[in-house]
Formats: C-alpha cells, sequence, structure tokens
C-alpha cells in the first residue's frame, strides 16, 4: 500500500511596491473572504529590486517589510544581485558595463531580467531549502526543478499578481505574429515561448481584475483605511517603476527633471554614453526614446507642461503606472 503524500500549498505574492500589489496585500491581511479566496497554504511575499527604484519606493519596501514582520507574513527583498542574472544584477550596472540603454524602440528585457527571473529563481531556491531539505547554504539549484517537483508531489503554485482591472494590456498575450507562424507552420513543431517549468507549476492569479477592481478603486479602499485607522498604518503608494524606464511621460519625466536632478543628468549621461558608443556603425543610433534624444524630449516637455505646478506634477505621477508586457 502505497503511503498518502501530504499535499501542501504555497501562494506567493509578487510585489511591485506599488498601488496595485499593496492594495492586494492591505485586502489578504484585512479581508478574511479575500484571502479565503486568493490565499492557499503558506503566504509569502517577494520583491526583487531593479537597483533603479524610485526613493519614495524604498521608503515603501522598508514600511512594508516592517508591516509584514508585525503579522508573521515572511517578506523576502532580493537585492544585491543575489538572485538576478549575473550580467544584471541592477538596471544601471547593466547600461555601465555594456554602455547600453532600455528604448522604446529595443528589446524590452529589463522587467523579464530584473523583477522576473529573481523571483522565480528565489521560489525554486525558497521550495527546495522548505520542502525538499535542500542544503541552505550553498549554490542555489538550477532549471527549476523543484517547482516542477512540488507541483508533481502537491499542485501548482499560485503566484498573486498585481494588475487592475482596466490594465489588462499588460496581460502577455500570443502575438499575431506567433498566431500567424502556428498557422502557416502546420508540418513543425510549434514551440511554446512559456518554458515548461512555468507551465507546469506556476498558476498565475489576477485578483484585482477577477474582482474589477480599478486603479481608482484602489485609491478610494486605502483611503478609507486611512479614514478608520492612522494613515500612516496604510499609505498609499506611488505606482512603481523604475527611474530610467524609457515608457515614461513627458510630465513624468518633467518629474524626474525637478525632483531628482541628479538622477536625470546620469541618464542623460548614459545614454550618451550609448549614442557614442554606437557612432559610425551603419544603423540607426536610437537612445531611450527613438532618435529623439531625452534632452530634446525634456524640452518639449517644458514646453507644453512646464506652467504645471509641482503639486500637480506629483498628482499626475501618483495617478500613472506603467509595466512593460512579458513573457511570463
Amino acid at each position: 500500500m502505497e503511503t498518502e503524500i501530504y499535499k501542501e500549498e504555497l501562494t506567493v505574492l509578487s510585489f511591485g511596491a506599488g498601488q496595485d500589489s499593496t492594495d492586494i496585500l492591505y485586502r489578504i491581511v484585512r479581508n478574511p473572504s479575500f484571502k479565503q479566496r486568493y490565499v492557499k497554504g503558506k503566504f509569502i511575499v517577494v520583491m526583487s529590486d531593479t537597483g533603479n527604484e524610485h526613493y519614495h519606493t524604498y521608503e515603501h519596501v522598508q514600511f512594508i517589510i516592517n508591516f509584514c514582520d508585525q503579522r508573521n507574513i515572511e517578506f523576502y527583498f532580493l537585492t544585491n544581485g543575489e538572485y538576478h542574472p549575473r550580467t544584471w544584477p541592477t538596471l544601471v550596472s547593466q547600461y555601465q558595463r555594456n554602455d547600453c540603454i532600455m528604448s522604446l524602440v529595443g528589446p524590452r528585457s529589463c522587467t523579464d531580467n530584473l523583477k522576473i527571473k529573481p523571483i522565480y529563481d528565489f521560489i525554486d531556491h525558497y521550495i527546495a531549502k522548505e520542502y525538499y531539505s535542500y542544503p541552505k547554504k550553498g549554490k542555489r539549484p538550477k532549471g527549476k526543478k523543484f517547482i516542477k517537483r512540488f507541483a508533481t508531489d502537491h499542485g501548482k503554485i499560485n503566484v498573486i499578481l498585481g494588475i487592475a482591472a482596466g490594465e489588462e494590456h499588460r496581460l502577455k498575450k500570443s502575438s499575431k505574429k506567433e498566431k500567424k507562424a502556428m498557422q502557416i507552420n502546420a508540418f513543425k513543431k510549434w514551440k511554446d515561448p512559456i518554458p515548461v517549468w512555468f507551465r507546469m507549476g506556476i498558476n498565475k492569479v489576477y485578483p484585482l481584475i477577477e474582482e474589477n477592481i480599478t486603479r481608482w478603486d484602489i485609491h478610494e479602499h486605502i483611503k478609507g483605511l486611512q479614514f478608520i485607522d492612522d494613515p500612516k498604518n496604510w499609505p498609499l503608494p506611488y505606482p512603481s517603476n523604475c527611474m530610467f524606464c524609457p515608457y515614461m511621460t513627458k510630465i513624468e519625466v518633467l518629474w524626474l527633471y525637478r525632483n531628482h536632478p541628479d538622477m536625470w543628468d546620469m541618464w542623460v549621461q548614459l545614454e550618451a554614453n550609448k549614442i557614442k558608443k554606437c557612432e559610425g556603425n551603419g544603423k540607426k543610433n536610437l537612445g531611450v526614446k527613438g532618435e529623439k534624444l531625452l534632452p530634446e524630449f525634456l524640452k518639449e516637455a517644458i514646453i507644453e507642461f512646464g506652467s504645471m505646478t509641482d503639486e500637480e506634477i506629483d498628482d499626475h505621477k501618483m495617478s500613472h503606472g506603467h509595466c512593460v508586457m512579458s513573457t511570463y
């Protein structure tokens, strides 16, 4: 007679330190029915550091570390390149290493390398240590074999992702090009871009979309918590994004220029280094915004929005987030 395997469940909140994932965490703590619907088994919170987060984001992360500690919630902040790809310890180090720059017209590799890969490498290592007696010290496992093993023994790991209703465009969908290739190459086996370990071991969960919770609902929910309790206990963070994100709007660029001129100057210099490196290579030499370089983009921003007060720009920054779509 075979011994029955005791089934475990694991739920991971992929935390970005922005409004969406913060609201989900607050709801899990405050709302028993919400928690029952979306937290299965053990619950942990994991965030990967890009090394280029806003200062206010790092302040919020420290708040959340204390918030979770007070409630016996395991929170893991992946930093110092521990789980990052060797060539991507931080965003700026990648820029400096290769005299490159993230661009609107280039490969969208920053989110994958700095946010997604580290989290799933951590999850695999965490499962190995917590469930399969893998050595606490030493090299971490490779190949996501423990994610696959856990899925076989206990079921898929539930990974909660913070995307608000109305922002479904941020979800990865198969491109028209991929679908067309599948139709044309009828006799060629189509290779799924999602790795086997992910399809086998991960169940992506989008509570805000399922509950039809918009970004404005998030604002109202957190303001309501602040009304019944001390606002310091339930802060509403800015949307999270890197300081050097190519998807920043003109108003957001103006915000960075006004609030952190030193970081703006660094970004301009990093772009200039890339332009200089690629001079004379016979190809289009593109910067953050394509052919239009950052100084010119800032000039246009000042002409169009320079009359806005700091408070108005800050209000815009508080209500606008962005994230690159990724394969996972």
